[in-house]
């Protein structure tokens, strides 16, 4: 991993804190797709998964969704071979977008 890989990955878990932090409650479930469309719409930098100036794919958002869940949330929130996240649930009271 290079340092510019590196901390390109130290700022996206960082971001991804901060939206957890402001949008992602405890109790119910929510779908990874329904988180990767929220963070999108927190973060408008990275509303375009194709974006030359901040490419990030779906798949490193569930990434950076599964390694919060395991690092920061104690794992409290489970999810199933569908790809629904049981224990977490995204606070629609704080996106305005929803």
């Amino acid at each position: 991993m290079t340092r510019d890989e590196k901390d390109r990955a130290v700022e996206l878990n960082e971001e991804f804190g901060e939206f957890a932090e402001k949008r992602l409650q405890s109790g119910g479930s929510c779908h990874r797709s329904d988180v990767v469309k929220s963070f999108r719409r927190y973060f408008a930098k990275y509303r375009q998964a194709d974006s030359q100036q901040y490419p990030l794919t779906d798949l490193e958002i569930e990434k950076l969704l599964r390694f919060w869940n395991e690092t920061q949330n104690e794992r409290k929130a489970e999810m199933t071979s569908s790809g629904f996240y049981y224990g977490i649930q995204i606070n629609s009271d704080a996106d305005v977008f929803a």
